[in-house]
């Protein structure tokens, strides 16, 4: 039986919110409310009411007035859209109030409160026209809300429980130069820093100024040159049986430096790396991949030189299309099934601040506590603009991948090492920003029987 949220996020301090709410409303003159916003999807069972009304069903089109407090069922999601662009996702059983919104110039002004759930936010005009104009309430803090995409989710039992269910890293970064992002299979992107959690499925993309050291389970090292896109499709290390484990990754673009680990040495065959035109098997090496263009000429009968996959063994072998590179040697493949054409060097020079995979030293340290077992709080993660989460007790300034808690009883917010992996990758955003069909919902909601939706 799926566990029920952790009651004690209904603590007397949301009770009071509810209250200041609810008698700030009536103290407000008797007029038609302004218009907040529309429902764009409500799938399940979402309604509305204000203090002292009766809730309504909401559906696709559905009108939004100030004063109004939208709640979700169990099984239940709503994205929202307000007058000046702002969209925000509802999860499941969540409680939430448009008090005030005015978008009015120098007159500008959404005050929103989260009675509990959770939800995710895109600003609108409003934000970035007046940094000070958008504020999301708790019962234990205030977020300013300056131009941003984030986060607000008031966790209790649930959140550990999706943490736990949240695969773990195949690898982290172990040094990170310049900048580096993360693109995950959702298509959020994320940066990356040095420490931060790469899953299989993450694209770890680096500008032209950038260099990022990966470090996987198995002690293998990746070393991402500027302008590249690598992609981890699946690393599962099985420490007692590491001729059973694998690593396959695939250069997308630019280059690499790869020293293979446990698997590439215990496992031959089960360490690979793939490209436009060849998987190249690993032999317990030091090897350098680099591709010119898109790593494939459109030449049938291309020559080194120009478009297409170069390599260079500095230690072991590699196999490439059926032929065998051994250290000393460097390869061009310009074509898929195209044999590896010996040639006397790479075709650039690797650069030389370029960190060899080796140097990088990682501290072996669990995973942070925010990811494996997130206590019952308030989390809040940014991913882009700036997150200001106010407490009674400090203020703490959020930027891009940054995340903060507070505890269900108050207190002062808290950094995180990072943006726990259940906030960022959750399903339920995902499945809504994508603009899926409602199966792709129903997948996802679906524990016993989905809620009535109304159309």
């Amino acid at each position: 039986m799926a566990s029920r949220p952790d009651l004690s996020l209904l603590s007397r301090a949301t009770r009071r919110l509810a209250l200041s709410a609810a008698l700030s409303l009536l103290a407000m003159p008797l007029l038609a409310a302004n218009k907040a916003g529309d429902v764009m999807l409500a799938h399940g069972v979402v309604s509305a009411h204000v203090s002292g009304g009766s809730p309504h069903l909401l559906g696709p089109g559905s009108a939004l007035q100030e004063g109004d407090v939208v709640t979700t069922g169990p099984r239940s999601v709503a994205l929202l859209k307000l007058t000046d662009g702002t969209k925000i996702t509802l999860r499941p059983d969540s409680s939430f109030q448009i008090a005030k919104f005015e978008t009015a110039e120098n007159r500008e002004e959404g005050l929103m409160t989260l009675f509990k759930g959770g939800l995710r936010a895109v600003t609108g005009f409003m934000s970035k026209r007046n940094p000070n104009a958008m504020r999301l309430r708790t019962s234990v803090a205030t977020i300013g809300i300056r131009g941003t995409e984030f986060d607000a989710r008031l966790c209790g039992s649930d959140c550990s429980e999706e943490a736990r269910a949240h695969s773990t890293p195949a690898g982290r970064a172990g040094f990170v130069k310049g900048d580096a992002m993360v693109r995950a299979p959702s298509s959020h992107a994320r940066p990356l820093k040095s420490g931060a959690p790469v899953y299989n499925g993450d694209t770890v993309i680096t500008n032209p100024d950038a260099f990022a050291v990966l470090v996987f389970a198995d002690k293998s090292r990746v070393t991402l040159m500027p302008n590249t896109e690598f992609r981890v499709e699946r690393v599962e290390f099985k420490i007692a049986e590491p001729q059973r484990s694998e690593s396959i990754f695939n250069l997308l673009r630019g280059g690499l430096r790869a020293v293979s680990g446990l698997v590439g040495h215990k496992g031959r065959g089960n360490y690979q790396m793939r490209t436009a035109v060849a998987t190249i098997g690993i032999r317990g090496t030091d090897w350098t991949a680099m591709c010119v263009g898109p790593c494939q000429a459109t030449d049938p009968n291309a020559a080194p030189g120009g478009n297409g996959f170069y390599s260079q063994v500095n230690e072991g072998a590699i196999e490439v299309n059926g032929g065998v590179v051994e250290a000393g040697n460097t390869i061009f493949v310009g074509n898929t099934g195209m044999l590896p054409q010996t040639i006397p060097d790479l075709p650039m020079p690797l650069p030389p601040d370029m960190p060899p995979p080796a140097s990088i030293e990682v501290p072996e340290t669990p995973p942070a506590p925010s990811s494996s077992e997130p206590e019952s709080g308030l989390y809040v993660s940014c991913y882009s603009g700036i997150c200001a989460v106010k407490t009674e007790q400090n203020e703490i300034q959020l930027g891009q991948g940054e995340a903060s808690r507070v505890g269900n009883q108050g207190g002062p917010a808290q950094q995180l090492a990072e943006v726990p992996p259940f906030q960022a990758e959750d399903p339920i955003y995902h499945a809504v920003e994508v603009g899926g069909p409602l199966e792709q919902l129903n997948e996802t909601l679906n524990n016993g029987g989905l809620e009535c939706t109304v159309h």
